[in-house]
């Protein structure tokens, strides 16, 4: 049987980061990873029409993610300001508000909602900016609401309480907010606090995206480890299973499945680099400790779908979000290829979101295929549909001068007025040229990112998952990610949790005896 030291299973950030770090140190490591072609996990940047789509995370905040900053710095991978737009809030009527809610937006309702749960002045931006990562760690143990810790609320519930928010302004926040305003899942309050407190920061606050794309960051880890004498990248492996020996050292027996059948393999260490939805799968080979606390987490099902045109019907000062509320999506955004002597450029059209918009675009998706990859120009139904939503926005515009209304060239206004709807939308269908969509919710990754269930004490989660064993004393097994992390929906998180395991690994040389573990 085949043996190695560390085996890595998952090949995105989190794993190729500890392979990185891991082989620096001297280590000889073992990267699994189920598909044969792609790395880089949860990050996925297409070439659509000279557009940079990313069917993954796309804007970082590198001032507030220290890690993640020195990691692109490492690697040489340039940042750039965000360019993309900010989604605004959608109007909506506040008559039946409390007069204190009246005028705020999503936004603002829930900053207002944060600061009442924390006993806060509402307007109190300098306690904000103050906040450090050794608060929020206070926050999460000790914060309490209505004599509760906060860490066993649900965040609608804390909002809900007495003297929070009136549920006017939760349903507000709900129908009219983006979906980290108010998503549909209730989770964790002191987490989803925290998440937002570091969001709500105006020091030290800079948006940026990944020059070239989302994938320069796996790409320079790949290029760093392929050119590494102590790694060894399978791709086409699937961890299906492990086991303790009988050996007597601390060594661990692994099933796989490979491109040519199933195979075992021997590991003296086991990094599972996974999200909740394949670690579910495992949970029989874990023990049971650990298992039962997989479902700490809950994961978000976020999609994203990509529209180019060869022929833009928005103006280049097109802001996002109108007629969001129109068709199924939480958020949409227009992008506009620069004007040159020769032609108007082209346009690219973003749809984003969570629950239940999600159910209406996933029937899109091919059920016979996997998807681990945006599916691009595979199902033509989808433009069919988007292009319907889009005919009845421009008629909406063409016959109101509200400000809400599509900003619409001069050209677009008159080949649309003389249109019909069928041929509005026929017209919008043919100008497609290329698209694609992409489920996180769908396996292998089960979600787009992860957030913390009520009543659970995250700190502790994060403790037992950094470095754990079968009853043997060699703590050779660890979860990584950024779905057991305090940095949840962001690539810090990820590797925050990978340096917790890593401070567990002992250099080369320097692991306990053979004769000081117990048998299993």
């Amino acid at each position: 049987m085949s043996t190695a030291e560390i085996v890595i299973a998952g090949g995105g950030v989190s794993g190729l980061y500890c392979a990185l770090r891991l082989a620096d140190a001297g280590h000889k490591v073992l990267i699994l990873e189920t598909s044969s072609d792609r790395w880089g996990g949860r990050i996925e940047t297409e070439d659509m029409d000279g557009f940079i789509a990313e069917y993954g995370p796309m804007r970082f905040e590198p001032t507030l993610q220290p890690r993640f900053a020195q990691l692109c710095a490492e690697l040489g991978v340039s940042l750039v300001d965000f360019s993309g737009p900010s989604a605004e809030g959608l109007a909506a009527n506040d008559d039946e508000l409390p007069q204190e809610e009246r005028g705020l937006n999503s936004l603002q309702l829930l900053k207002r909602g944060i600061m009442l749960i924390m006993g806060r002045a509402v307007d109190d931006q300098a306690w904000i900016d103050s906040l450090s990562e050794a608060d929020y760690m206070r926050l999460r143990k000790h914060a309490q609401a209505h004599g509760q810790p906060l860490w066993a609320c649900g965040f609608w519930n804390a909002l809900s309480a007495q003297g929070i928010l009136s549920h006017r302004a939760l349903v507000k926040l709900r129908d009219t907010g983006t979906f980290y305003h108010m998503i549909p899942e209730n989770l964790n309050a002191a987490e989803w606090i925290i998440w937002w407190l570091r969001a709500l920061k105006t020091v030290g606050q800079q948006l940026a995206s990944i020059e070239g794309g989302s994938s320069k960051l796996s790409d320079g880890l790949l290029a760093r480890l392929r050119g590494h004498a102590n790694v060894t990248l399978a791709g086409g492996h699937t961890l299906l299973g492990f086991r303790p020996t009988d050996l007597g050292q601390p060594t661990l027996e692994l099933d796989l499945r490979t491109q040519s059948g199933t195979t075992r393999l021997l590991a003296e260490r086991l990094i599972l680099a996974l999200p909740r939805l394949p670690l579910v799968k495992l949970a029989l080979s874990l023990p049971d400790h650990i298992a039962a606390q997989l479902d700490s987490v809950n994961g978000f099902p976020m999609l994203k779908v990509f529209f180019v045109s060869n022929a833009p019907w928005w103006d280049y000062d097109q802001p996002p979000q109108q007629y969001a509320n129109c068709m199924p999506t939480r958020e949409i955004h227009y992008f506009r290829r620069p004007r040159d002597r020769d032609h108007d450029g082209h346009g690219m059209v973003l749809l984003y979101m969570d629950r239940p918009s999600t159910e209406f675009w996933r029937h899109y998706i091919n059920d016979a295929a996997g998807h681990d990859r945006a599916e691009i120009d595979q199902n033509g139904r989808i433009v069919d549909a988007f292009a319907l939503f889009i005919a009845r926005d421009v008629k909406r515009s063409l016959e109101s001068n509200d400000a809400g209304a599509l900003r619409l060239t001069e050209h677009a206004r008159r080949i649309f007025s003389d249109m019909n709807l069928n041929e509005a939308t026929s017209y919008i269908r043919n100008a497609i040229h290329t698209y694609g969509i992409r489920d996180w919710a769908r396996p292998p990754y089960g979600a787009a990112n992860h957030g913390w269930q009520p009543g659970v004490r995250s700190w502790r989660v994060m403790d037992a998952f950094k470095a754990f064993d079968f009853g043997s004393g060699a703590q050779n097994v660890h979860i990584v990610g950024e779905a057991y992390s305090d940095y949840q929906g962001f690539i810090e998180g990820a590797l925050n949790s990978s340096e917790l395991a890593l401070a567990t690994i002992p250099a080369p040389g320097h692991e306990c005896p053979a004769s000081n573990v117990a048998e299993p």
